[in-house]
C-alpha cells in the first residue's frame, strides 16, 4: 500500500496549525519519530502535559501498522508515565509489533530522552480494517 498523505492529521499533518507535525522513519523493526514539546504543551510549569505524552504514544503506535502498509484503528491503549518530561526536551517515540492475532495487532511504544532513559511507555490494541470498512470511512 502506498502511504497517503492526510495534511490535517493532528499527529503528522503538515497543514494542521495546532498539530504535532510528526515525521516518521523506520529503524529496523521500529517506527520512530522525534518531538520537542514547547511551552504550549505544558501542564505543570515547564513539564509536558500528560495528554501530549499520551498523544505521542498514540500517534507512534497507531502509525506502526500504517507505516507498514496496513490500515488499522485503535481499540484501546494503556500509558505508563515513568518520569516527567520537560518542555524543550527532545523526545524519541518508538513503536514495534508485540503480537498479531487475526485482525488484532498488539503494539508497544516508548518515549525516551537523548540518553535512552525511559520517560513513558504504552501498549495498544489495533484492529486491522477490512477493505469495505476503509472505503466506508473514506480513508482509502
Amino acid at each position: 500500500m502506498a502511504l497517503k498523505s492526510y495534511p490535517n492529521c493532528f499527529g503528522c499533518g503538515s497543514d494542521n496549525p495546532i498539530g504535532l507535525k510528526l515525521s516518521y522513519r523506520i529503524e529496523g523493526e521500529n517506527v520512530v519519530t522525534d518531538f520537542v514539546p514547547q511551552e504550549e504543551h505544558q501542564g505543570w510549569p515547564g513539564i509536558t502535559h500528560g495528554g501530549i505524552i499520551t498523544s505521542l504514544l498514540y500517534e507512534v503506535m497507531e502509525n506502526y501498522p500504517y507505516q507498514n502498509g496496513i490500515v488499522a484503528m485503535m481499540r484501546g491503549m494503556e500509558t505508563r508515565f515513568r518520569r516527567p518530561i520537560n518542555t524543550g526536551q527532545k523526545i524519541t517515540a518508538k513503536s514495534w509489533l508485540v503480537k498479531e492475532s487475526g485482525r488484532i495487532l498488539k503494539i508497544g511504544g516508548s518515549l525516551t530522552d537523548d540518553d535512552d532513559v525511559l520517560l513513558a511507555q504504552g501498549e495498544a490494541d489495533l484492529l486491522v480494517l477490512r477493505e469495505d470498512q476503509i472505503e466506508r470511512l473514506g480513508i482509502s
